[in-house]
């Protein structure tokens, strides 16, 4: 049995013999939709292609590999003769996208070319030679759960921005994922920058298949794909497997494959920055500061360190540049500060948790001024989410 969901090669005489030929007709939608898909799956999209399997009796098969990623989509499409055929994702998308919203008729001249019309428009590509078939395979080992979409991309929402890029440690550079069935099934991601983390844990829209004891780290171009495609469909049934010692990560619907490779290695020990008891806590209008920090964060230098003042009834949110500009506002707040403090954060870092936190109110919480701000928004049904932001100096 199989247990990769990366290409495996294999000889296609169905797709390189000369002479044979390929005729369908797809709905323009349809085939813009399939390749938005699987083209997320191309490492480099000037040089990648995609593959298009005529031989599954009315469905095509489209896919695109990378080293990291794998995609399958499934639609139907009335075609004649048989064969698979490989072609420049890029170049193909590119040309659908600009199509009119008409039926677009596909002939392949096999192994050679690829020629497309839809009404007056024509083009011509040529196909790629190579002999490798590109196979999508989900292993059936790990834990499996059932997420509605409309669950899914909420979740995921809270936290894909806050997955790092470019940390050199590279078991730092994903979103830790995992289950627990300890007070009912729930799915947890804990993912960080080094300066902010972001933790979340959906409670609703739940069924399990298999849970095991399984944790894995998913990068955030797989991320943002399963964002993509549960805004698409909100109400469909998502199933997301894992493995943490396969290092895989899945996603699919009855047409839709994802396979992810997960990234080795143990995730750095985030609990010891969860403030343990907090000692001050003070709620903010939401819009009120955000509008603020982004105002004054056009007088900022390029550190992007604002000054949040608490005093009172009020908050002063101030930043400069020295000697050339500087900035200030107040934002009243709901109930009066018993002791003043002051506190030093990154101004972009705080508008990015700003803009995930749910409600009319933002609640700061505070351990010490020295240790990370724990930021919430208010309850979100089926949701827990809090986020921390590290302390910086002006």
């Amino acid at each position: 049995m199989r247990q990769s969901g990366f290409p495996q090669s294999s000889f296609s005489p169905e797709g390189s013999s000369a002479g044979e030929g390929i005729q369908a007709v797809f709905d323009r939608d349809r085939l813009a939709a399939a390749l938005s898909a699987v083209t997320a799956a191309q490492a480099d999209t000037e040089v990648g292609w995609i593959q298009l399997d005529f031989t599954g009796g009315g469905d095509v098969l489209m896919s695109a590999v990378s080293h990291n990623l794998s995609i399958r989509y499934v639609f139907q499409a009335d075609y004649t003769g048989k064969g698979i055929i490989k072609v420049s994702g890029k170049q193909l998308s590119d040309y659908v996208k600009q199509l009119p919203p008409e039926r677009i008729t596909l002939t392949a001249e096999l192994p050679q070319r690829l020629m497309l019309k839809c009404g007056r428009s024509s083009a011509r590509l040529q196909l790629v030679q190579d002999q490798t078939q590109t196979e999508v395979v989900v292993p059936t080992v790990g834990s499996a759960v059932l997420v509605k979409g409309e669950a899914l991309e909420r979740w995921v929402n809270c936290f894909r921005d806050f997955v790092s890029v470019d940390d050199t440690r590279f078991y730092a550079n994903g979103a830790l994922i995992w289950a627990d069935t300890s007070k009912g099934l729930s799915l947890h991601a804990v993912a960080s920058d080094a300066l902010r983390l972001a933790k979340a844990e959906l409670l609703d829209g739940l069924m399990a298949e298999h849970i095991e004891n399984s944790a894995v780290l998913v990068p955030k171009k797989a991320l943002d794909e399963l964002r993509r495609v549960c805004a698409l469909e909100p109400a469909k049934d998502f199933r997301l497997r894992w493995h943490q010692e396969s290092l895989f990560f899945s996603v699919e619907t009855e047409n839709y494959t994802m396979v992810s490779k997960c990234i080795a290695g143990k995730y750095p020990p985030y609990t010891s920055a969860i403030p343990q008891k907090i000692n001050t806590e003070i709620d903010v209008n939401l819009k009120s500061l955000s509008e603020s920090v982004r105002r004054v964060l056009l007088f900022a230098d390029k550190n992007r360190i604002i000054k949040l003042n608490f005093d009172g009834p009020v908050l002063d949110v101030q930043s400069f540049t020295p000697g050339l500009k500087e900035g200030e506002e107040i934002v009243e707040l709901g109930k009066t500060v018993e002791e003043p403090m002051e506190v030093n954060y990154n101004g972009t870092l705080l508008t990015g948790i700003l803009n995930c936190v749910e409600g009319s109110a933002v609640r700061f919480g505070w351990e010490n001024v020295n240790r990370p701000v724990k930021i919430t928004g208010e309850a979100q049904k089926g949701l827990e989410v809090f986020f921390l932001l590290v302390p910086t100096r002006f």
